[in-house]
């Protein structure tokens, strides 16, 4: 359980270290503030476009994932409806039939 623990704070702190190291690197870089602000939006707009291009994948994925669960909710629906009435048809008959046999009685006892 320790070394779970272990191997995600070093993963946090790698991934806190890099973050630190890039911003001193855009501090200390040898350019202007504005190719600084230039390269920081240009990495903005291309996190963005990516981050709109996989909701966009994801959302038709979900979309044909949503249509085949109702497709086939439908379905089942249909059946199970086709079979409750062919039931349903059938306990009917059987009691009109029996509704219809002559009625059988036992000779009474002297």
């Amino acid at each position: 359980m320790s070394e779970e623990r272990g191997g995600l704070a070093g993963l946090v702190t790698f991934i806190t270290g890099i973050a630190i190291g890039a911003g001193l690197a855009l501090l200390y870089a040898p350019q202007t503030g504005e190719e600084t602000r230039k390269k920081i939006k240009n990495g903005y707009d291309k996190v963005s476009d990516d981050v709109k291009e996989n909701y966009d994948k994801f959302s038709k994925e979900a979309q044909k994932g949503i249509e085949a669960i109702k497709a086939t909710s439908d379905k089942a629906v249909a059946q199970i409806k086709n079979f409750m009435d062919g039931e349903k048809e059938e306990m009917k008959k059987e009691i009109k039939e029996e509704l219809a046999a002559p009625a059988k009685k036992k000779p009474a006892k002297v």
